[in-house]
């Protein structure tokens, strides 16, 4: 095992007993080993520190494990604060709920880090568990048709299937911790201005959905989750197809029509006023 880790995955958990376990025996399963395990805990107050202490006990000669403890400020907050301790070139985040599809999930993800050591990061399908079923959602299609478009859309990116250099995760600002955005979707909204992603037809990781998801749950939860996505266009000043409008010359000419009446209501503000 090298001084820095190839990989870092991170796991935050809160009263996660249900699904912990699953989740941590996916891991124990990888034929890709040079990585560290960092356990946000929130302080759970279910059996999920035993589960950790467990797992420890059985793969704390195996690779490092590290369990760190921050109070329940939210996913966002909790994914942020592990990254700091991350020592791994390359990060990956797995929920407590989620789990990796197979037992060469991280070799082939790493693989492409190798192969191309400037890649920053890679993003592949998205695969979800729904009770017991797998369904692919091959989101990657789009993407590849154009990325910036599709992504200016919606936040079509797994989060699940996505690894990023760690680096990267916190010079981009990380994870959005402002309340009714989602987490993730600022973080690819900043880093496609600069660095394009390996978009990859495979999966990774499974997401599995139960009733306690965030955005899946229930109809009213992912219209919760539209709404979010789309603060979060406003906040990264996108516009769907158009892109980041900023840099756009039809944002200039829609400013400079803005200032132009600005100073014409100015103006007659002024001359209606007694002398």
């Amino acid at each position: 095992m090298t001084e820095q880790p190839k990989l870092s995955i991170i796991t935050c958990t809160y009263n996660s007993e249900k699904y912990l376990p699953n989740a941590l025996a996916s891991i124990e399963r990888q034929t890709f080993r040079d990585f560290e395990h960092i356990i946000n805990d929130s302080y759970s107050s279910d059996s999920t520190l035993q589960i950790i202490e467990d797992y420890i006990m059985r793969n704390g000669a195996s690779y490092p494990i590290r369990v760190i403890q921050s109070p329940p400020h939210g996913v966002a907050n909790a994914l942020n604060v592990a990254a700091q301790e991350a020592r791994g070139e390359v990060i990956h985040f797995l929920h407590s709920d989620d789990y990796y599809y197979e037992k060469e999930s991280l070799q082939k993800a790493m693989s492409y880090f190798v192969e191309n050591p400037d890649l920053v990061w890679l993003t592949g399908n998205f695969l979800v568990d729904i009770q017991g079923k797998l369904v692919v959602l091959p989101q990657t299609h789009l993407l590849n048709l154009d990325l910036e478009k599709s992504l200016s859309c919606m936040n079509i990116i797994s989060h699940e299937n996505t690894f990023v250099k760690t680096q990267a995760v916190l010079d981009y600002g990380g994870f959005d911790e402002a309340k009714n955005f989602v987490v993730e979707y600022r973080l690819w909204l900043r880093l496609i201005k600069d660095h394009q992603p390996m978009i990859v037809n495979d999966e990774f990781t499974v997401f599995i959905i139960n009733r306690g998801s965030t955005s899946t749950g229930n109809i009213f939860k992912f219209m919760k989750s539209l709404s979010r996505a789309f603060r979060s266009q406003r906040k990264e000043k996108i516009f769907p197809m158009l892109g980041y409008y900023e840099e756009k010359k039809i944002f200039n000419f829609y400013k400079m029509v803005i200032q132009f009446m600005q100073e014409v209501v100015k103006f007659f503000g002024l001359a209606k006023r007694p002398g």
